[in-house]
């Protein structure tokens, strides 16, 4: 299958999947000045975007003339999307403790939005849902892109998107793009449907076969050549033309992140807080506290006659809780937590303590890649001069 570029840095997602163990560094690494990083580090980040969204943007020039030269005049849209978050003012960002530990004010209004999914709940609470689907659009695009994000909102929403017109096209003219686009074999093994086929999975490796097309035509014109590699978490090959992006070591970053939390003393003051408000039994895993799974568990309580577990690292759930479709219920249930939970984390030092210990643990994680990345810059660049003598010819 071709790769497309999804947007690089992504570190949340890194950090919740990163397993702990022991640790990797002997004592407290001594702290650096962050404020004298930042600028450097966020034009790096962001530089590596734009360079990203300017060859997403000439990839796809590129091709889009090459097809348009053989008469097609509609494309279609997925092949093109770009996945690229938007710009940053600061490198800091996706802190583990963000997802449990809301400023008190938010917690106030909001709760921890899990009340979100509430059936009815757009329309019991319309101006904090909306506040809501502003707060995941931006969190989005952020994180991905734009375009993606607005799609996604709008499902959040309930809205209906409207379908593009390649797609009302018929089976035999919509095939016939795709087999412009990367070749009758690729085109076979994506979109058997539009052949009245069954998809037999390819040869002996899995993923698709070698694209041809324009999409090969402007590799060979861009980077050179495409190169089979195969993807061993999920057994497929996949076809590289564009390096990505240095990655640094997600598993430092969180054990670094953990190393100061475990100095501070900051997880055991907040338990202690939480305690001293009767909501003792909380427990960290991977420094994280889980309330979003604490608040799913209590909803299934609302719902279970069988007696399963609600068990977790967390205190026993209430014995009465809110009716599954009481909006106002859940709200106020989840007001009541969040407080609590914003409070202490002031009241600790624990927000505080969090926020510099993951600022650091970023921060090595930039300087980790910091030369790869810039000598990776270069090369894009190099490439994209490319790609603009060939949209010039």
């Amino acid at each position: 299958m071709l790769r497309k570029p999804v947007g690089a840095f992504v570190l949340t997602a890194i950090v919740l999947a990163a397993a702990s163990g022991c640790s990797w560094f002997q004592g407290e690494e001594e702290g650096l000045d962050i404020a004298a990083y930042d600028d450097r580090i966020t034009e790096m980040y962001n530089e590596s975007n734009r360079l990203k969204a300017e060859l997403d943007a000439a990839e796809t020039r590129i091709v889009q003339d090459c097809l348009e030269a053989q008469g097609f005049e509609l494309h279609d849209p997925a092949e093109f999307e770009s996945f690229v978050p938007t710009e940053r003012e600061t490198f800091v960002g996706g802190a583990p403790h963000e997802d449990f530990l809301p400023e008190v004010a938010d917690a106030e209004r909001r709760g921890f939005w899990h009340w979100t999914a509430v059936p009815g709940a757009q329309e019991a609470e319309p101006e904090l849902y909306g506040e809501w689907l502003i707060e995941q659009e931006a969190f989005l695009t952020e994180s991905f892109s734009a375009g993606f994000a607005e799609e996604m909102v709008q499902g959040m929403a309930g809205e209906e998107t409207e379908l593009d017109e390649f797609y009302l096209q018929e089976p035999e003219d919509q095939f016939a793009w795709y087999t412009a686009y990367a070749g009758e074999d690729w085109a076979a093994y994506q979109y058997p449907e539009l052949t009245g086929a069954e998809e037999d999975g390819g040869d002996e490796s899995f993923g698709a076969p070698r694209p041809e097309g324009c999409y090969l035509e402007m590799v060979e014109a861009v980077y050179g050549e495409l190169t089979p590699v195969e993807n061993e978490e999920d057994g497929f090959t996949d076809w590289i033309a564009r390096p990505e992006a240095p990655a640094g070591d997600g598993q430092a970053l969180h054990e670094r992140y953990q190393e100061r939390m475990d100095d501070s003393g900051a997880e055991s003051d907040l338990l202690d807080c939480l305690d001293e408000r009767g909501a003792a039994g909380w427990e960290f895993e991977s420094g994280r506290l889980q309330v979003r799974e604490y608040l799913v568990a209590a909803g299934e309580l609302a719902v279970t006659d069988d007696g399963g577990s609600t068990d977790g690292p967390w205190p026993e759930i209430p014995a009465e809780t809110p009716a599954v479709d009481d909006v106002a219920g859940w709200l106020a249930f989840e007001r009541a937590l969040a407080v609590d939970f914003a409070e202490c984390g002031d009241a600790s030092g624990y927000g505080e303590a969090a926020d510099a210990a993951w600022a650091q643990a970023q921060l090595r994680y930039y300087l980790d890649i910091e030369d790869e990345t810039y000598a990776w810059q270069e090369e894009m660049k190099g490439y994209l001069e490319q790609a603009q003598e060939v949209i010039g010819e």
